[in-house]
């Protein structure tokens, strides 16, 4: 999920060849991501609202886990790498 819309998350998806293996969902409003209290303000950068990293491991339509980034440059969190390691 991304604060994008749906034409950039599809093209991105393609770009990356996910076919089916990962849904790419826009939130180009950002209100899911407000919703989740995962909003980051970068107006003053040029870039409006944008929405925190983090990566939400869903099993069988429930959040089994949550990863929030510290770092907003980061990957330690919520790379694959550290995502595998919780699964």
């Amino acid at each position: 999920m991304a604060v994008n819309d749906a034409f950039v998350m599809g093209t991105w998806g393609k770009d990356q060849q996910v076919g089916y293996k990962v849904t790419m969902l826009a939130d180009g409003g950002a209100d899911y991501t407000k919703a989740l209290g995962l909003e980051l303000d970068l107006t003053a950068r040029g870039m409006g609202l944008r929405c925190t990293r983090f990566a939400i491991v869903v099993d069988d339509g429930t959040f089994s886990t949550v990863q929030v980034e510290d770092n907003p440059g980061g990957i330690e969190k919520t790379g694959a790498q550290a995502i595998l390691e919780l699964l």
